[in-house]
């Protein structure tokens, strides 16, 4: 039998606990050239309006998730899972987070953006109906798509 685990995603904003989202895994983009994974960036993605939130599993933070309301768009980014708990599907419940909080904000449009190297994100996005938009952004970011009103 499984063992049903729940996430805990909680908005951070201030210094130590941006402090301790660097820290829980200090290689989280380190093979993305996509974003350069320091303390000063992260400050300053919520500078530019990003919402910065901890992906939490007893208490360990297991992902950095990143989102931002614009033009009746959510906007959104993460971190790969943290290797030790990558095949837990949790990648799945950020997906769901993200439909969740577009649906509660009336939200209908989720716009992702995704490593053009990152195979898992990718056939994570197709197996959650986004489809590429076709804007490749810069370092070789996709952009893509999934709108909740079908």
């Amino acid at each position: 039998m499984s063992e049903i685990v729940n996430l805990v995603f909680t908005e951070r904003k201030s210094s130590e606990e941006i402090n301790n989202i660097y820290n829980f895994n200090v290689r989280a983009f380190a093979d993305s050239q996509a974003f350069d994974w320091s303390e000063q960036n992260i400050k300053n993605e919520i500078k530019d309006g990003w919402q910065l939130y901890s992906v939490e599993c007893d208490g360990d933070i297991v992902a950095a998730v990143f989102m931002k309301e614009d033009d009746k768009q959510l906007l959104t980014k993460n971190t790969p899972i943290k290797m030790d708990y990558q095949g837990n599907g949790f990648s799945h419940m950020i997906k769901d987070f993200y439909e969740e909080y577009a649906a509660n904000n009336k939200i209908e449009t989720i716009i992702n953006f995704c490593p053009t190297d990152s195979f898992r994100m990718i056939a994570l996005n197709e197996r959650h109906d986004y489809v590429k938009t076709g804007n490749v952004l810069a370092d070789d970011i996709v952009e893509w798509k999934k709108n909740l009103n079908k």
